[in-house]
């Protein structure tokens, strides 16, 4: 892990794929299916969450809301409540800093209007409670829900 941390190398969960795929086949209690979260940011290695299955044979439930992926990182990583802030970064920004994106992320004059409007009132209210009433922008234009 200190390697991966040096290195600037950042390692991705996927919580919904690995709690529904490892494990199942196990005769005794199965194992979590998640990589070592916990240890890997006390390492300082960048943790970001993520899902690339939306209801097909790898993830059956699988929805693509991404605050979802956040709270099952949270549950199925043991990370306590204290953590979803960190959570929220999870699938937030630190995906944009392993892709690179760089000053094309982020809430500014020239970023790309991807963004998600929500009454939230922080970040750990937003992955905590997950409010349905959403509006998602993709490229400026409206994607999902409702202004």
């Amino acid at each position: 892990m200190a390697g991966l941390a040096d290195a600037g190398i950042g390692v991705i969960t996927l919580p919904a794929a690995n709690l529904f795929l490892q494990g199942h086949d196990a005769n005794q209690l199965p194992p979590r299916g998640l990589t070592r979260v916990r240890e890997l940011l006390a390492a300082s290695v960048p943790v970001a969450c993520a899902s690339d299955n939306i209801q097909d044979p790898f993830v059956p439930t699988g929805s693509g809301d991404m605050l979802e992926i956040a709270r099952w990182t949270v549950l199925a990583g043991q990370l306590g409540g204290e953590a979803l802030a960190q959570a929220y970064a999870m699938a937030t920004t630190i995906p944009a800093q392993l892709l690179g994106l760089g000053e094309a992320y982020g809430l500014h004059e020239g970023a790309r209007a991807d963004l998600m409007i929500t009454p939230a009132e922080d970040a750990e209210d937003l992955v905590a409670s997950g409010p349905l009433d959403r509006a998602v922008f993709v490229g400026g234009q409206l994607v999902a829900g409702r202004v």
